[in-house]
């Protein structure tokens, strides 16, 4: 089988496939992602091969900005929006229609947000399968998406999709259902996968991580998008969490420098990154943006959270967290240092929230391997 894989250049985005589009490669068949230059140096470091199509996140970003679309409205989720259908859409189609020349592929697999994919594959005639991110994106947004993107489908001589093309054929869905009960327009074209960690259990951790677990340890991203974490973000967690009887593993992303966060705290560790699947398992306490990677990953482990949502798909996750009594949740005018401190204690010293996160573990741990779904895929395409 020869599997197409555009992917939107965002770190959130394209790490949920890779172990899938690995575990494709692994079982002989050939899987060519085709993204941006900003994410293809992160691509090719997981093994996967890669070719270059469509603008980068920073420069998509700023148009988005500008584009009038965006004033408009004021939605959590008009940004991301903007860039993804009247930006980045338009912008890859053709690119990515002169690599499927090339490539011939048997299968599209792409993300919710890359909407030239689905309209590729239909061109083509060949299934197209949405990979979930994390909850499915509100019916709201793709509706915006799917109108801004109605005149890429007509001019290729193709019925617009009410949906963007998102569940036209398949969507393999990451979340368990007690946090998305109702699936919507993806219903009947639903495939469960679990969730990945990012990393291996095997991977090193600094010398000081030999020092965790005398007492609770809690680890704190704001995810990758620079949007979300700039240092100033930050500051009320630190001052909230620094000189307090825990640990606190603090990761910035790459776009941060760690010099910019000044001294800090004994009891604070911080780095750019860390593999999740080996840090994890020493954490007590999850505190991040409700980024669904993050999310899902604490969820995986059975992990608390407490969640400070900003912007985009951040919102609705957070509701979903709190419904399902999984997390403390501080909209973006309730975080001071004073609300962060509670509400870590909340979720360290209670049982009710470790409770919810251990049911949720379970749910997660029931749900079908990645290296099924791979097998089915094959099937699908065949």
């Amino acid at each position: 089988m020869r599997a197409l894989c555009p992917t939107t250049p965002m770190e959130g985005v394209f790490a949920p496939v890779v172990p899938l589009a690995t575990a494709l490669v692994a079982e002989g068949h050939d899987v060519l992602v085709a993204t941006a230059p900003d994410l293809i140096d992160r691509v090719r470091a997981t093994g996967l091969n890669a070719v270059l199509a469509g603008p980068s996140a920073p420069e998509s970003a700023a148009r988005a900005f500008a584009d009038p679309e965006f004033a408009a409205g004021d939605q959590p989720w008009r940004v991301g929006a903007v860039m993804f259908a009247r930006i980045m859409a338009a912008e890859k189609l053709l690119t990515l229609q002169a690599i499927a020349k090339e490539f011939a592929p048997d299968l599209v697999l792409h993300p919710p947000v890359d909407l030239a994919a689905p309209l590729l594959a239909a061109g083509l005639g060949v299934p197209s399968i949405t990979y979930g991110t994390g909850l499915l994106l509100e019916p709201e947004l793709v509706a915006a998406m799917a109108g801004w993107v109605r005149p890429l489908w007509l001019a290729a001589g193709l019925e617009p999709d009410d949906n963007a093309g998102l569940y036209r054929y398949g969507y393999l869905d990451p979340v368990p259902t007690s946090l998305q009960p109702a699936l919507g327009p993806a219903a009947g074209c639903v495939r469960p996968i679990r969730p990945t960690v990012p990393g291996s259990v095997d991977d090193s951790l600094p010398s000081w991580a030999e020092g965790l677990g005398n007492r609770p340890v809690v680890y704190v991203s704001l995810g990758t998008v620079p949007i979300f974490n700039q240092p100033e973000t930050f500051a009320p967690i630190l001052e909230a969490l620094g000189g307090e009887d825990i640990d606190v593993v603090v990761t910035v992303g790459n776009t941060n420098d760690p010099a910019a966060f000044g001294q800090l705290p004994a009891n604070v560790r911080l780095e750019r990154w860390l593999s999740l699947a080996a840090l994890l398992p020493l954490c007590d306490a999850v505190v991040c943006h409700s980024g669904a990677g993050t999310t899902l990953a604490a969820l995986a482990h059975g992990l608390p959270l407490v969640l400070l949502p900003r912007g985009a798909d951040q919102f609705p996750t957070a509701a979903a967290c709190r419904r399902a009594g999984v997390a403390q949740v501080l909209s973006p005018q309730e975080i001071t240092a004073d609300a962060v401190r509670r509400s870590v204690h909340s979720v360290l010293n209670g049982n009710d929230h470790r409770d919810a996160a251990a049911r949720l573990r379970k749910e997660i741990e029931e749900m079908p391997s990645v290296e099924s779904v791979a097998r089915e895929l094959v099937k699908c395409s065949q």
